[in-house]
């Protein structure tokens, strides 16, 4: 009865092992994948949110202090297109950081089964 007992749960072992090492690329380029792409994307709303591109972009042509005179309105168009320029730039830092996860995310895999092979000797480079 022990004897079966462990015979019973090698099986089961080995099952769930070559199960989960089948499942492990369906979940990593799949569900895995999608929530990692959620995440960059929330990143990037989020940066995009703090650094308020949108808002500096709604308020180019306002004058700034309610001077509506017209050195008023080019001070403040000058400043708050610099002021663009500079958060749209931080903004697309951000988007290369994120996209950058993405790919490094999609790629790791690969890199270990690559790194396994080669420190095992399989590829003779």
């Amino acid at each position: 009865m022990n004897e079966n007992l462990v015979i019973k749960s090698i099986k089961f072992v080995l099952k769930e092992f070559i199960f989960d090492v089948l499942a492990f690329p369906l979940w990593w380029y799949g569900l895995g994948a999608q929530k990692t792409f959620g995440k960059a994307k929330h990143f990037m709303i989020n940066a995009i949110e703090e650094l308020g591109v949108d808002i500096w972009l709604k308020n180019l042509f306002v004058p700034m202090y309610g001077q509506t005179d017209w050195q008023g309105r080019l001070i403040s168009f000058v400043m708050r297109f610099f002021q663009l320029i500079g958060r749209s730039l931080i903004a697309l830092f951000w988007l290369i950081l994120a996209l950058l996860f993405f790919i490094f995310w999609l790629l790791l895999p690969l890199f270990v089964i690559g790194e396994i092979f080669f420190n095992l000797s399989l590829f003779n480079l």
